[in-house]
């Protein structure tokens, strides 16, 4: 589920790579992602044009439900939908690997920690921020996989992911690895939020994935097993605005917008559980995965600008 997205893209051709058959769930249309081109006439790929919202049957072994609206603007217009795609698709993922006896791993998000993150600490109840929406439907499709767990066997796996980056974003993409890096490429102003002192960390999408996959090949113990999963490396928001700046040669300026009320000062994933259970640690360098998620950028631009669009058709 959610297999033409981002973080959905790359798990498809990982799986396919590692020989498995892929079905790749999703509402939107596979030539929505360009990564996914490579493989729309593979053998082991198949593409179910699906809304998460409604029931489905599918006969599987492993059920990745990365489904979610997870663009700012999608949550802020569409409250109600997003709760939908977080609980209702919750269910009926649940429903299927109940049917076919499949074992699931979940994409929850860091979010749900609220402003502390912990290993052993317990999701915070926030609310009162359209920002908090998709949070709070993390939280209830969470509490849903521990319900199925223990009421019908569910071999359900949380996996609560932390800011990821790479190629495969869409250019409007409101990532902020991804905004920087176009802001950067088309000398536009980089914006920052408030002083740029909050701390961030940014995992590369194809160490994410690999975690991904230990999380559901991993043992079963007995409860539905929880980890998070994203990279422990800190740097502020103003830091990585200057290093892509930088880094794509750009000219343009660095800008401070008024801080959100609800950006917290630091968030950072506490790794032990990755690290002792499944022996998974992001290993790509940020400069390695910014240098490589420029020149995707860059690709992306350059075929927009050889399709003749105009400045302001780029985006």
């Amino acid at each position: 589920m959610g297999g033409v997205g981002f973080i959905g893209t790359h798990l498809c051709l990982k799986l396919i790579e590692r020989g498995d058959v892929v079905y790749c769930v999703d509402i939107r249309d596979k030539a929505c992602s360009p990564l996914l081109r490579q493989v729309a006439q593979h053998p082991r790929f198949r593409y179910v044009r699906h809304n998460i919202t409604t029931p489905f049957g599918l006969r599987c072994d492993e059920i990745y439900n990365l489904a979610a609206p997870t663009c700012v603007q999608y949550s802020k217009s569409l409250p109600v939908e997003t709760l939908k795609v977080c609980m209702l698709g919750a269910v009926n993922a649940l429903d299927a690997a109940h049917n076919s006896h499949a074992r699931i791993v979940y994409a929850s998000s860091g979010s749900v920690y609220g402003p502390v993150v912990s290993d052993t600490s317990q999701p915070a109840a926030e609310t009162g921020t359209w920002r908090l929406m998709l949070a709070d439907g993390k939280r209830a499709a969470e509490a849903l996989h521990r319900a199925y767990g223990d009421e019908y066997g569910i071999d359900a796996r949380i996996a609560r992911i932390f800011n990821t980056y790479g190629p495969g974003c869409e250019l409007m993409d409101q990532r902020v690895v991804m905004k920087m890096i176009v802001e950067a490429l088309l000398g536009k102003e980089v914006v920052v939020n408030g002083s740029g002192e909050q701390l961030r960390t940014f995992c590369w999408v194809e160490d994410l994935v690999e975690g991904l996959i230990s999380l559901m090949e991993a043992p079963s113990i007995g409860q539905v097993r929880t980890v998070n999963l994203g990279s422990s490396h800190e740097i502020p928001i103003r830091l990585l605005a200057e290093k892509i700046v930088e880094m794509t040669g750009s000219h343009s300026p660095i800008v401070h917008t008024e801080a959100r009320p609800d950006d917290v000062r630091r968030r950072t994933p506490d790794l032990t559980a990755a690290r002792r259970d499944l022996g998974w640690m992001p290993h790509t360098p940020l400069a390695e995965g910014l240098r490589r998620t420029i020149d995707y950028a860059e690709m992306l631009l350059d075929e927009k600008r050889q399709a003749n669009l105009s400045w302001a058709e780029l985006l």
